[in-house]
């Protein structure tokens, strides 16, 4: 891993509650480099630490509102890094022990039928999953999954940023991942 930019100390302090995007974007770059790094210690690979960064500011943007820091922030943020890696080493226990639950479940013989029909149930709790994204999330996701267009295309295509664009696919993709999980774990409990 490259060595990430070093935090400058010259930009003002935040206020004291994160009202608007303006205090998130100097959270970001004032600290951004430092939860970087913090969670590539954790977990020693670059693009998960990349998108523990980024659930953490989306997680900080969700409860601007009602968000109190007291404290430095680089405390804060250390622990959101440490909790959030402890979730994501929570959630790969869980999904390995899934697998092996169904790998132990696995049937020697051809059930292409039960695959089908799991695979269309699959398939439209997806899409009730999907309806209940906001208007403009739900937009960019089925852009990007249904129609195969990447974040540029979205992006020109709805007077977007790139940024949003992506962050919209960020927020769409982890409520499906965390929704999905349940009707997993509830499924292998059912059969």
């Amino acid at each position: 891993m490259t060595n990430p930019p070093t935090i400058r100390t010259d930009l003002p302090e935040p206020p004291s509650e994160i009202i608007n995007e303006v205090d998130v974007e100097w959270l970001y770059k004032q600290h951004g480099p430092f939860l970087l790094r913090i969670c590539f210690s954790f977990c020693k690979d670059e693009s998960l630490a990349a998108d523990m960064v980024q659930e953490i500011f989306c997680a900080i943007w969700d409860r601007r509102m009602t968000l109190s820091v007291t404290g430095p922030w680089e405390n804060y943020l250390y622990r959101c890094a440490k909790f959030q890696f402890y979730n994501h080493q929570r959630s790969l226990t869980r999904f390995r022990s899934v697998q092996d639950d169904v790998a132990a479940r696995a049937e020697p013989w051809d059930d292409s039928t039960r695959q089908y029909i799991e695979y269309a149930d699959l398939k439209q709790n997806v899409n009730e999953l999907v309806e209940q994204l906001p208007d403009q999330c739900r937009k960019v996701y089925r852009m990007s999954r249904q129609q195969g267009l990447n974040a540029a295309e979205i992006s020109k295509e709805l007077l977007l940023s790139e940024k949003t664009v992506k962050n919209h696919l960020t927020r769409a993709l982890g409520f499906l991942r965390r929704n999905l999980e349940g009707l997993f774990a509830l499924a292998l409990l059912a059969g």
